[in-house]
């Protein structure tokens, strides 16, 4: 099973989604809906809260690079560093 990401959102990123997503289902559960997306390639799910808040799940790393930043390594013996020859 993938590791899945999720944010809390607005009802516009949600009207948004809805017009650039391919809606696969909803439902209405307890005063919630639940709506199950295809956007991009990547199935996500939405739920919209009766309060207004809505609740978006996708799985991890979608939309975001995942890179590692390496740092140079020190030598552990300094005179192994070469140093340009002039010229």
């Amino acid at each position: 099973m993938k590791t899945l990401t999720w944010h809390g959102s607005t009802g516009a990123e949600l009207a948004e989604l809805l017009i650039q997503a391919k809606l696969e289902e909803s439902a209405a559960v307890s005063g919630a809906t639940v709506y199950r997306l295809m956007h991009g390639g990547v199935e996500k799910i939405a739920i919209s809260l009766s309060d207004g808040q809505v609740l978006i799940i996708q799985p991890e790393g979608v939309n975001q690079p995942r890179r590692r930043r390496l740092e140079p390594q020190a030598p552990d013996d300094p005179s192994a560093v070469k140093k340009p020859s002039p010229g």
